[in-house]
């Protein structure tokens, strides 16, 4: 999530969503009597004698709504806000009845709140470290597989087919193909963004080093990691040690020992330890949960949307950490299989029921 502006005193946030996991973080953040201000489009019906009264024009606007309903739908990645139209750049857009509109990655929008708390204030302005993103290679002489590591989200962007084969691989130029990848990583890199490059031999310093030169970064590095290259060896990459070297200190690790340290309390029976939402959220009234947990599939399981980001609100608004995790990663599976939200406890909680 890019945040373009952030005025506490005015109680105003412009910011552009980027991912599906800054849905999860509007979804926090949007609150009933708020006002939204992003583009949106409303049919103007034309009035005269010979017009068709269930007909109109759709009027592309800019709107500012006051908000009375917001939903989260992860699965086609969207956040439906509904709510009284206050403010409308096109003067035909009448302000009576409802309007709903719909925020994607991609959309630009402005939340203005009349006080901006401690947790939405820390949702915006994320620790430093943990937002750090990783563009990774995997490379050999046949494909490339580009992916995009964000927070503890990970998309593969594409695969890049080099064309040679057989015997006559090591006599024919890699020089265009090598072009092909520097130029789908430049189209994706982002100021910030760390570059790691892996695969087997020392095909990857070729492509590291034309990165190196075409970038004039010093963010670029190579990694012994798996032989396994392509979209395959880009999701492999994230398991290996290696890779977690490079990445010590960022929200992936950081979520993946969380993970680690539930799966072994429960092993071992130690009741400093939540998983469920009715658990969870009952430790997270007490106090007591140190870090949490939830996978981005959680409502798959039926649970309800608006308990689910209490819970997550008030674990950080009592100084505890709230982490995302990515369903169709190894980590984000293990949370998905108990309940779709775990916690570590800073001290046992007695349930209550």
């Amino acid at each position: 999530m890019i945040v373009t502006e952030f005025n506490q005193k005015h109680g105003r946030c412009s910011l552009i969503i980027e991912s599906a996991e800054d849905l999860w973080t509007l979804r926090r953040l949007i609150s009933k009597g708020d006002v939204i201000v992003t583009r949106s489009s409303r049919v103007v019906k034309n009035e005269g004698e010979f017009t068709r009264p269930d007909k109109g024009e759709r009027v592309k606007t800019t709107i500012a709504l006051s908000v009375e309903e917001v939903h989260l739908d992860n699965s086609i990645e969207r956040v439906r806000v509904r709510g009284s139209i206050v403010e409308a750049s096109d003067e035909s857009v009448t302000k009576t009845g409802s309007h709903s509109v719909t925020l994607t990655p991609g959309r630009a929008l402005t939340i203005n709140k009349d006080h901006w708390n401690p947790v939405e204030i820390g949702l915006v302005r994320p620790r430093r470290g943990l937002s750090r993103r990783f563009v990774i290679i995997a490379a050999n002489r046949r494909d490339a597989g580009v992916g995009v590591l964000s927070g503890s989200h990970l998309s593969v962007i594409a695969t890049v087919e080099s064309g040679l084969g057989g015997k006559m691989s090591e006599e024919q130029s890699s020089g265009p193909y090598i072009s092909k990848v520097v130029d789908l990583v430049s189209q994706t890199l982002r100021e910030g963004d760390e570059v790691v490059v892996s695969g087997p031999g020392n095909f990857k310093n070729l492509i590291a080093n034309r990165l190196k030169d075409a970038l004039k970064s010093k963010t670029v590095q190579t990694v012994e990691g798996p032989d396994t290259t392509g979209a395959d060896g880009v999701r492999a990459l994230i398991k290996d040690p290696a890779f977690q070297r490079v990445a010590r200190g960022s929200l992936l690790i950081e979520i993946q020992q969380l993970v680690a340290e539930v799966v072994k309390r429960v092993s071992t029976g130690d009741p400093k330890v939540a998983y469920s939402l009715p658990r969870v959220s009952e430790a997270a009234m007490a106090g007591a949960v140190d870090a949490c947990a939830v996978s981005d599939d959680v409502f798959s399981a039926g649970l309800d949307e608006e308990e689910v980001v209490g819970t997550l609100n008030e674990v950080e608004k009592r100084g505890g950490s709230v982490y995302l995790a990515d369903s169709s990663m190894e980590f984000g599976k293990q949370v998905s299989a108990f309940g779709g939200i775990v916690a570590l406890l800073r001290y046992a909680v007695r349930p209550s029921g």
